[in-house]
């Protein structure tokens, strides 16, 4: 709980300073240089500093947290399991694979490590600054939040579908690997009988097959999440683009300061992200 405690509260200090830089930047900008005032602009590049200090501190202490409690989770996980397996009838042993057990609490529990640590780290913060992002946009420009607004199920959607190939892709090759690793668990388990029956040719051809397809399933995950990053970070992008564009007309016709367009340009880029 106090892991959990931690990572929340270094998690939202972390997005709210993250959140109050485009504010202090437009205030640079449409304040500090207009009047020549350097030392408000000494003021203001020093509050900078000390807001990214705070930052760093937040996500140092945001990775220690979140880092430690995927590994507290992880390991009371494979106890637990392994605790449960060895309860488990002869009849269980006779059909499951020794090998497949050992490469499930050992290479599954670190996919589960990932999900509960970085992932999740990383989830948790992404909403946060996309939420206070977006509503931060609609108070600096409703006009231009609007156009983004419009666009997210536009780019939203698509993300979903492609989210769902590499998922289904990402489970074949954690299956297909947990293959490979049961029948190397066996064979060498098993190293004198091989040995004895000269079939060290077969059982290095038939791991070789399993190796592969394990890479061949890898290699199919990594394509589609290769496709789903190209299509996010594209459209994504383009959106900010197509914003900074009509943002700039407003500049150009008075409507808008050019520290407000840097202020909201700021927030479409964290909510993009």
């Amino acid at each position: 709980r106090k892991l959990v405690i931690g990572a929340i509260l270094s998690l939202t200090v972390a997005a709210a300073t993250t959140l109050a830089l485009p504010i202090a930047v437009r205030r640079m900008i449409d304040h500090g240089f207009s009047t020549s005032d350097s030392g408000f602009i000494a003021s203001y590049f020093i509050m900078l500093v000390g807001m990214a200090a705070l930052l760093a501190a937040a996500s140092a202490g945001r990775y220690y947290f979140v880092i430690t409690l995927g590994e507290r989770v992880v390991a009371n996980i494979r106890r637990d399991v392994f605790s449960h397996v060895t309860t488990l009838s002869p009849a269980f042993f006779d059909s499951a694979q020794s090998g497949e057990i050992v490469s499930r609490l050992a290479a599954d529990t670190t996919q589960v490590k990932s999900a509960v640590g970085a992932t999740a780290s990383v989830a948790l913060r992404n909403l946060i600054l996309g939420l206070g992002a977006v509503a931060m946009m609609v108070v600096t420009s409703p006009k231009l939040s609007g156009l983004v607004i419009a666009a997210i199920p536009i780019i939203v959607l698509p993300l979903m579908a492609f989210g769902r190939s590499v998922r289904r892709k990402s489970r074949q090759a954690q299956d297909t690997l947990a293959d490979a690793t049961a029948y190397a668990s066996e064979q060498i388990g098993a190293v004198r009988t091989l040995q004895a029956f000269t079939n060290e040719k077969l059982v290095t051809g038939r791991f070789a097959g399993a190796v592969e397809a394990a890479f061949q399933a890898a290699r199919a995950s990594i394509l589609a999440r290769s496709l789903l990053t190209f299509f996010a970070i594209f459209t994504i992008f383009a959106s900010v683009v197509a914003v900074l564009w009509f943002g700039s007309r407003d500049v150009l016709a008075g409507t808008l300061s050019p520290g407000t367009l840097g202020q909201f340009l700021l927030y479409a880029v964290f909510a993009a992200g």
